[in-house]
């Protein structure tokens, strides 16, 4: 059986965590079948074709002095005809999580080469799984109705090429369920990739900080003060220091940079596989997170967290039960509190977290299971 994943490569160890998640529960459902992946990184949408298709000449536009652009459009446009891409020889195709739904969503780079010329050519004999799809707004401005013309009509051929959509948080069904489209609220499959890497949670062990400059990705025009969030963990270190051991734990090269220059005394770890994460986690014992993926990543371990960020990705962890907020309305102080209110309870804590991963693995077999009974119905 051969699976197109829908997926972001060598990018974040976030989209590891949620494309294993997904791949471990598909094992799951098709544990009698063999099964052979096929990722295709969105953000080279044109991999989903051979390398000899005659598309990839739209990759040598960028040579031409004049009309590259229109030359690229017109390659792209008519050689997609052609079909013969990865996709076509799959017998399933599956979205794998991270934000779907984010302003101006519909002009991303893949929304016409996999989606509409690919996807929306092949749904019909080809089932399209969208599964811990999530919603990407600034935090200041949720609300379920989307003002994009484009953008609902981006989000409503994408609902409707798919057999079946879960979502990670409560806007993203929100939008859905306005968008005239019921779907299931499953924590994000990333919670799944630390089954069975479990965390002791020694009193030796280290609070694990991930540090974004600002608290998040994007400011999203919110005014949010940079200054003032790097002031505030750099007195939430001086105060929890003198009672544990800390660590920087990064997503990336430039995460890594920042943790060295700006925080010096303390372990950095970066880990570039999912393997090097948990073994980097595995003497964690609480977390304060700016990246939704380090909290979800490290619950999945049966580590709890803090997490902190601009947007309405907070709400993925919200769905998974753990504290969240808004970098505006946070100081060292009621971090401090919290994360020591926190790592008395953190025992009791790993095991309510073990217990949802395992509900929320039998969750997704089971959606996924009626959606293909029904569809031999």
């Amino acid at each position: 059986m051969r699976i197109g994943l829908i997926t972001t490569l060598n990018t974040n160890i976030g989209d590891d965590f949620i494309r294993e998640g997904i791949c471990i529960v598909l094992r799951q459902v098709y544990k009698d079948v063999e099964i052979e992946f096929v990722p295709i990184n969105k953000h080279k949408p044109l991999t989903v074709y051979p390398k000899w298709h005659p598309i990839q000449l739209s990759n040598k536009t960028h040579l031409l002095p004049r009309g590259k652009y229109r030359l690229k459009h017109l390659i792209e446009k008519y050689a997609s005809v052609m079909k013969l891409s990865h996709f076509d020889n799959c017998d399933l195709i599956v979205q794998c999580g991270a934000p779907v739904f984010w302003p101006n969503c519909s002009k991303n780079e893949w929304a016409q080469p996999i989606w509409h010329d690919i996807v929306g050519r092949i749904f019909k004999k080809i089932p399209v799984f969208n599964l811990a799809a999530g919603s990407c707004y600034p935090w200041e401005k949720q609300t379920p109705v989307i003002d994009n013309k484009e953008d609902t009509h981006y989000i409503k051929s994408i609902l409707n090429y798919c057999t079946l959509t879960t979502v990670r948080d409560r806007l993203a069904q929100a939008i859905c369920n306005d968008l005239g489209q019921q779907v299931c609220l499953i924590p994000c499959s990333a919670f799944l990739a630390g089954k069975e890497k479990i965390a002791a949670l020694n009193d030796s062990g280290f609070i694990l900080i991930n540090y974004m400059e600002g608290g998040g990705h994007y400011e999203w025009a919110q005014d949010i003060d940079s200054t003032k969030w790097e002031t505030t963990i750099r007195n939430l270190v001086k105060k929890l220091q003198k009672r544990h051991k800390l660590a920087f734990l990064c997503h990336n090269k430039n995460e890594e940079d920042i943790a060295h220059k700006k925080f010096p005394d303390f372990p950095c770890f970066y880990p570039k596989t999912t393997q090097e994460y948990f073994q980097c986690i595995e003497n964690a014992k609480f977390g304060l997170c700016n990246r939704m993926h380090a909290s979800v990543g490290m619950a999945g371990s049966g580590i709890p967290s803090i997490a902190v960020c601009t947007d309405t990705r907070l709400l993925m962890v919200e769905a998974i039960g753990l504290p969240i907020h808004y970098v505006k309305d946070v100081d060292e102080n009621n971090l401090e509190n919290e994360i020591e209110i926190g790592l008395t309870s953190r025992h009791k804590e790993k095991d309510r977290l073990l217990d949802l991963q395992a509900n929320t693995i039998q969750e997704y077999i089971e959606t996924i299971n009626n959606t293909i009974n029904k569809s031999k119905q």
